[in-house]
């Protein structure tokens, strides 16, 4: 049997109580049924771990731990089944690899996997599918500008070791093996001498996790702006494509006047830091499924995450039309009374005027237009009794039309809007991808579900409408979770679809959230999601027929370059 690589011993005897206490978390009756509370059982043997000089001594205090726990006597069973299991996560030789247990030791945890607890009520695993709260995860809240002790510490890495081994069903897919991920960072988190290093190291574990759902957590860092160097504000609009930061309009006109930048500047130096270099920075710090979501997301003015300093003001190199200059950029601060008033009017006036009304948008007199993010609207107003019928009209109206186009570049404002459209248009009940979560029979293991109900809404029956035109869908790293759940629905109703745009976040599937030490609840993708054929979706995205990219010519003239190329395809053009 081979042994894992020697690491110093401090950090070893740490990972070693991880996996045990994790092992004992999920598969263990006695904390799977609440009877003992984990995080109790943690702190206490917590500072023993820490004192332990060798392996003698951590194997007493992890003996004397399991000592403490009943007896598991009820034999696990596998119920028979013909569906598929994920099982790439699991790892249950990691208790014969790892060279600081004993043979003793060994053979009770194994004993306690054979008799693991397997039952629907797990205390530390959501009682339904798609529920967000990982269940009786204490709140460890401590002022913002203290740092943690250890024992807390330690428990917040012990609790993403777990989430990786039992709950986070891509760790498979991760571009890290999630063992090493938390072994590097035990020494850093037992070195920690304050609430921003802390908070840096829970960032940085975070993206290891590559997914898109992890994305949110900076924004629970109480030291953000230190961590990320984010004291001031641009005074201009950029958007960032294929790694090139690009200036769209200027807000603070004074600065921008004094600085000499001009819309469709592209930047390539920030204080000397190459562009590029700052995104692969900032990559190891937030989490994203994929390149192009994170690219995404950080060419978002509101994010304050692209540009570094700490100074009011900063160099830049700058190239316009093949020319290049530096330039020094007075940045906008809390005092720039003017400045923030433009600010706040530009961000204002910018925000997309949403559609009114119960009634169909029509880009062009030929084809329908849907945008998953204002789809409620089309019933908010109509009595509950009315509601169908008033989208049969709308829906008689689009079948009528040459093409239609549903933009999923933004997040569902109501869920239920694509299962009505199956109710209209749908012809069968063929899945349109598989679902699957947590095994409670053998937690690690990822089963799919085979009920209609995660698919179909119970009582929709499809009606069987044939569309005859084209319809188009849009996507880009914005489509996510739930967008991209859907994106796979109207990809299945409509096989004739062409799916155009960027590649879509890569984080399908249900967000869950396990609390941290520190009052952080931790964000992941709590559910795998693959096409019918096996395809996965997770960090690759959703199937795009023709791939487009954005330019910085159509921004600067304020064209959608993704809707005027789906008119110019229903159009057959």
């Amino acid at each position: 049997m081979r042994t894992q690589p020697q690491q110093p011993f401090t950090t070893a005897k740490q990972l070693t109580f991880f996996k045990t206490w994790n092992w004992l978390k999920y598969y263990h009756p006695d904390f799977a049924t609440g009877q003992r509370q984990a995080d109790s059982v943690f702190l206490e043997y917590q500072p023993q771990i820490t004192q332990a000089k060798t392996s003698k001594q951590l194997n007493q205090t992890l003996q004397q731990l399991v000592n403490t726990l009943g007896k598991p006597t009820t034999p696990a069973t596998t119920t028979a089944t013909t569906l598929p299991l994920l099982t790439d996560n699991l790892d249950t030789v990691w208790v014969y690899r790892d060279a600081n247990l004993s043979p003793a030791l060994r053979k009770q945890l194994q004993q306690v996997y054979d008799h693991r607890y397997q039952g629907d009520d797990h205390h530390y695993l959501p009682a339904r599918n798609f529920d967000t709260e990982i269940p009786n995860e204490p709140i460890y809240q401590f002022a913002d500008s203290l740092n943690l002790p250890i024992a807390h510490r330690m428990l917040a890495l012990a609790k993403l070791q777990g989430t990786l081994d039992y709950l986070f069903p891509h760790k498979y897919l991760m571009d890290q093996p999630a063992q090493k991920i938390i072994t590097q960072y035990i020494p850093q988190m037992i070195a920690c001498t304050s609430r921003e290093q802390y908070e840096t190291i829970l960032l940085k574990i975070g993206a290891a996790f590559n997914d898109s759902h992890t994305w949110d957590f900076y924004n629970q860092m109480k030291h953000r702006r230190k961590i990320f160097r984010s004291q001031y504000l641009l005074p201009f609009d950029y958007t960032l494509i294929n790694g090139q930061l690009y200036v769209t309009e200027l807000i603070a006109t004074d600065q921008c006047r004094q600085a000499g930048i001009t819309p469709g500047d592209l930047i390539t130096t920030v204080d000397g830091i190459n562009l590029s270099a700052r995104i692969d920075t900032l990559a190891t710090m937030l989490s994203a499924s994929n390149r192009a979501h994170l690219e995404y997301r950080l060419g978002q003015y509101n994010n304050y995450l692209l540009l570094p300093t700490n100074k009011p003001v900063i160099q830049l190199t700058v190239n316009n039309n093949g020319v290049t200059k530096q330039i020094s950029l007075p940045l906008v601060q809390s005092k720039d009374t003017g400045a923030i008033r433009q600010l706040n009017q530009y961000f204002t006036r910018r925000a997309r005027p949403s559609a009114q009304g119960t009634g169909l948008v029509y880009p062009d007199s030929s084809m329908v237009y849907f945008n998953i993010h204002e789809t409620f609207r089309l019933i908010e107003p109509i009595p509950d009794e009315k509601i169908t019928a008033h989208l049969d009209s709308l829906f008689t109206r689009a079948e009528k039309a040459k093409g239609i186009i549903f933009d999923m570049r933004d997040y569902p404002d109501w869920g239920g809007f694509v299962h009505q459209v199956y109710r209209y248009f749908g012809k069968d009940s063929a899945r349109y991808g598989r679902y699957y979560t947590v095994n409670k029979e053998n937690v690690g293991t990822y089963t799919y579900l085979d009920d209609n109900n995660t698919y179909f809404v119970p009582g929709i029956v499809p009606e069987g409408h044939s569309y005859k035109g084209q319809v188009v869908i849009i996507v880009n790293p914005y489509t996510r979770s739930m967008s991209e759940w859907h994106t796979m629905v109207l990809q299945k109703l409509f096989p004739n679809s062409i799916t155009i745009g960027e590649q879509s976040s890569g984080g399908d599937g249900d967000r869950k959230l396990i609390n941290l030490p520190g009052n952080y609840e931790f964000p992941f993708t709590g559910n795998a999601i693959f096409y019918p054929d096996g395809t996965v979706a997770q960090r690759k995205g959703v199937r795009i027929d023709q791939p487009l990219q954005r330019n910085i010519a159509d921004i600067l003239a304020g064209r959608d370059t993704f809707l005027q190329k789906a008119i110019r395809l229903i159009k057959g053009q």
